[in-house]
């Protein structure tokens, strides 16, 4: 059970109402509800699985609006290196999960620490 003292911000509540309002969609292009993001959604893939540039446009909102210091963030941990057609094929490596969760401890701290 999360007890909050008078005062503290509820960033879980605020972050995903945010998202939401911004980058939500709806489960299907007829209903007109927008489906309200969860913390334990994924970003890389599950729920959202937004592509790395659309990703990277996300964060850096986020990030904004809060004052997080993104820094240390790096987008290969989490999305493979895009190269041109003709380049060799990079080896394959294990990812990241990046969760709305994660998003919102960050904002909690003032800096993303997951790449540290």
């Amino acid at each position: 059970m999360d007890v909050f003292l008078m005062g503290e911000r509820d960033f879980e509540t605020e972050i995903c109402e945010y998202l939401t309002k911004h980058y939500g969609f709806r489960k299907s292009w007829r209903d007109p509800e927008i489906v309200p993001v969860q913390k334990h959604w994924g970003i890389n893939e599950g729920e959202f699985n937004l592509l790395p540039e659309d990703a990277e446009d996300m964060l850096v909102d986020v990030f904004t609006k809060y004052s997080v210091d993104y820094s240390h963030f790096d987008m290969l941990n989490y999305y493979e290196a895009e190269r041109a057609f003709w380049q060799k094929k990079l080896p394959q490596r294990e990812l990241k999960p990046l969760t709305v969760e994660m998003i919102i401890e960050a904002v909690k701290v003032g800096r993303w620490f997951y790449d540290d």
